[in-house]
């Protein structure tokens, strides 16, 4: 595309810097900006296949308190996104992220009640190696 000088209107060769004609510096080329693509929309389903899911947001709460942190954070955030996917009428996502709540949520509980036995098991597994006099003279000791 030719460039033309703004003070005398010659045309300016496409490498020059200058107007051969009259010495005014050339117009600088301004770059042509673009719309970006908008961003991809998920398609939006005429119909729920069912009742809409579970989200286990209560339950995931309790699992992450009580049984297995970091399983139970993953849980929370699987429950939040069921009632955004339901209301967003993305009703697949919906259910999927339900399911995945809930796998997540018993994963924590499991793994909590896991932990637990086995603290359990360990401390009764040391009481009966100290013996129970033993132990309990530790105890009142203790006091």
């Amino acid at each position: 595309m030719p460039r033309y000088c703004t003070n005398c209107g010659k045309a300016i060769e496409n490498d020059g810097k200058f107007c051969t004609n009259c010495g005014a510096p050339a117009p600088v080329d301004q770059p042509t900006y673009t719309q970006p693509d908008p961003e991809p929309q998920y398609a939006r389903q005429e119909t729920p296949k069912g009742p809409k899911p579970a989200s286990y947001l209560a339950l995931s709460i309790l699992a992450t308190i009580f049984c297995c942190l970091p399983f139970g954070i993953v849980a929370i955030v699987f429950s939040a996104k069921v009632d955004s996917h339901w209301n967003a009428g993305r009703f697949i996502e919906a259910q999927e992220a339900s399911r995945k709540a809930k796998t997540w949520m018993l994963v924590s509980v499991i793994l909590g009640a896991v932990a637990i036995i086995s603290y359990l098991a360990l401390v009764f597994f040391g009481i009966s190696l100290l013996g129970g006099e033993e132990f309990l003279e530790i105890l009142e000791n203790y006091k």
